[in-house]
Order: C-alpha cells, then sequence, then structure tokens
C-alpha cells in the first residue's frame, strides 16, 4: 500500500521544470488510471475539491473514461489543465503538503492504480474543449524534425475542414515530459458520442482530409486511438 501511495503521489505532484519550451501555458496533465471502482474515484475527487485545499488547488480538472482504447491498461483519466509552471508547482506543494491531500491519494490508492503521465502544451488548441463531453483521441509519434510541419499540415487541413463541417474542439497536443509511448496526442470534440460520430464521419470524408494525409503520411506513426467520455469536471475556483 505504501509503494502505491507513493506512485501516485509521485503522479499528482511531480517536479515542476522549467526550460525554453515550458515557461508559458497551458500545459495539460494526463494521469491514466486502472480503475477498479469509478464510483469511489468519483467520491474521493468530490470530497478533496470541497476541501478547503481543493478550493485552492490551481488547475482545472476533469475526470474521463477511456471507453475503448485498445490494449491500454488504463480505464480513465485525470486530466489538469494549468495556466503556468508555477502552477503546477503549486499544485505539487498542495499535494505534498496538504492533510487532505493525503486522504485523497489515500482513497484513490484504494479504488485506482496509476498506469502512466504525460505533460505538455497544444501547440494547435481550437474551440474550447471544455464545452465538449465527447473525444477521439490519437496517440502518434512525430520525429523532431517534423514536427513543425506536421502541425502546420493539420491546422491548414482544420481549418479548410472547418469552411465545411460545424467542428466542435480539436488540436494538438505536445507531450513534453512523461514521452515514453508518443511525442504527441491530436483530439477531436464533440458535445455527444453521436455529435462526434457524425463531425468524424464528415471529417474522414473531406478532400482537406485526404490531402492532408497523403502529405503527412510519412511523418507520423498512430500509436492508439481513444474514445473518451468525460465524466466529471472541477472547474478551479
Amino acid at each position: 500500500m505504501k509503494v502505491i501511495l507513493l506512485l501516485i503521489a509521485a503522479v499528482f505532484s511531480g517536479t515542476a521544470v522549467a526550460d525554453d519550451h515550458t515557461d508559458g501555458g497551458p500545459f495539460y496533465a494526463f494521469y491514466h488510471l486502472q480503475v477498479t471502482n469509478p464510483a469511489g474515484v468519483v467520491g474521493a475527487m468530490d470530497k478533496f475539491w470541497a476541501s478547503d485545499c481543493g478550493k485552492q488547488y490551481p488547475a482545472d480538472v476533469a475526470l474521463s473514461q477511456e471507453v475503448f482504447n485498445g490494449g491500454y491498461e488504463s480505464t480513465h483519466f485525470i486530466i489538469n489543465t494549468f495556466q503556468s509552471i508555477e502552477e503546477q508547482a503549486k499544485a505539487a506543494e498542495i499535494m505534498r503538503s496538504c492533510p487532505d491531500s493525503q486522504v485523497f491519494l489515500q482513497e484513490l490508492s484504494a479504488n485506482a492504480q496509476p498506469v502512466m503521465e504525460y505533460m505538455g502544451p497544444a501547440p494547435v488548441d481550437e474551440n474550447d474543449w471544455g464545452q465538449d463531453s465527447a473525444f477521439s483521441k490519437f496517440d502518434i509519434i512525430v520525429e523532431p524534425q517534423d514536427q513543425a510541419a506536421y502541425a502546420a499540415a493539420y491546422l491548414k487541413m482544420m481549418k479548410a475542414v472547418e469552411q465545411d463541417i460545424s467542428l466542435r474542439s480539436y488540436g494538438i497536443g505536445a507531450v513534453f515530459f512523461g514521452r515514453d509511448k508518443f511525442t504527441h496526442w491530436v483530439w477531436t470534440g464533440g458535445r455527444t458520442q453521436a455529435e462526434l460520430g457524425a463531425i468524424s464521419q464528415q471529417l474522414l470524408s473531406h478532400p482537406a482530409y485526404a490531402a492532408f494525409n497523403e502529405e503527412v503520411g510519412g511523418m507520423r506513426k498512430v500509436v492508439n486511438t481513444t474514445q473518451v467520455q468525460m465524466l466529471k469536471a472541477y472547474p478551479r475556483n
């Protein structure tokens, strides 16, 4: 149990490291979990974010279910949106020192096991994903020499598609810390799974998407695709 608590504490209180790439936000921090008791996780999160420490937590937080995710061991993930490295450092200190945080970590460890974590900014981040609750998420590998060209081609394609299709949120996130499985994640959002499905079908059949795939086919490798359903949000106070 002590080992599990240490692992979860490490996930939620990673050391903040600032360099030339990470001076500004927002940063998205993903904490993937294998959940054995979803109600217990929701209860632990409700309790913490209602506490004095939770009310000081400097991030927008959401719990999502990975409805379909291939061979990944995780069943859910918690995403934190930090606006700066300073906010991440403050969150780390709260998780290390606040009694409410220690109770939260204990209750979380009783209902879930940590699987993986990663954090980074989103070079492309359009239309406020916080207004959506259903997402398609693609984990991809793009080599450093191709990353700028890939992001530019993706944004060009999506802007062209947006002329004909009512898109919701979409973007590309770049993994700066925790980059051991993929380098980027790409998402498309919808208010419901039905709306997301309709958007995805229209997107896949659009001529700009075909041109995009022809342009970037040699730049990226798709590692995994996930259907995501947001379960509950905990906005910062």
